[in-house]
């Protein structure tokens, strides 16, 4: 599997504007001392080798958002608001009306990945999109977190409703789905996910908060960093950002955003 250059023209672009070109040229001179495909020229129209892809791509994570829970799926939603409207994919989507733009949604797969048997599908349903992905040679967040990230924002550049992320699937793994949600509270999950026992509670809580994952989430929902959660509980943020992510996992949430919706639909904001 080959990862497109587009992706790496994505990065410079989104480092240099919130860090500054120095920082891209440091963090890019450091890259290539240990990964040579990152010495050759890269173009748009360049194939990294994956392991190559996924190496710079961690070590990009580590040094400039070492601190986000989130890196990844923030990244993914950069990424497509920069390459769909400014970059190199803004005129990718050639009707913006709701079925074509969900038949061009698989197409961006390939567009990123080649010489891989891996694909997307997107199907539209009355409550958003099922978004599912198929065929991957490992897990990695870059994978899930970002792709997810990408296609969300993507759905939110040529619709009006904000998109809810619904994880449809129990494991992380190589194949996996999603419900991107244009409805706030689904009432039922996608006709594909009707079968089989159990498959209905994906978009509910599996498991109950407990009173310090509910306290936690309250502070997010006050638009507290994890930071200023640990201070104000005096734990540390490593336990903050677990608590955080446990919430996340029993709720079927996948952002701040999410959390916030869930709190404040059972008035618990404030």
């Amino acid at each position: 599997m080959k990862v497109s250059g587009t992706t790496i023209l994505t990065r410079k672009t989104l480092v240099s504007r919130r860090f500054g070109s120095e920082a891209w040229r440091g963090f890019f001179r450091d890259v290539a001392l240990t990964n040579p495909s990152f010495r050759r020229p890269v173009t748009a129209s360049s194939l990294v080798p994956l392991p190559e892809f996924l190496a710079f791509h961690d070590e990009l994570v580590r040094r400039f958002y070492p601190d986000s829970k989130e890196a990844h799926f923030d990244l993914g939603v950069e990424s497509a608001r920069w390459a769909l409207v400014d970059g190199p994919l803004k005129h990718f989507v050639p009707d913006p009306e709701i079925t074509s733009l969900v038949a061009t949604i698989p197409n961006l797969w390939h567009r990123y990945f080649a010489e891989t048997d891996s694909r997307s599908e997107a199907i539209l349903s009355e409550s958003g999109v099922e978004f599912r992905v198929r065929g991957l040679p490992a897990w990695h967040p870059y994978f899930e977190e970002f792709v997810i990230g990408y296609t969300k924002e993507m759905l939110e550049l040529y619709c009006a409703n904000p998109v809810w992320t619904h994880r449809l699937t129990e494991v992380r793994g190589t194949t996996y789905g999603y419900l991107l949600a244009t409805d706030p509270v689904p009432s039922a999950p996608p006709s594909s996910e009707r079968s089989g026992a159990g498959r209905c509670r994906l978009l509910r809580p599996r498991k109950a908060l407990t009173a310090r994952e509910l306290e936690v989430l309250r502070l997010v929902g006050a638009g507290k960093t994890n930071r200023e959660i640990a201070i104000v509980l005096r734990i540390s943020e490593k336990t903050v950002q677990h608590h955080v992510a446990h919430a996340y996992d029993k709720l079927g949430v996948y952002s701040r955003a999410g959390a916030t919706l869930w709190l404040a639909e059972r008035g618990l904001l404030g």
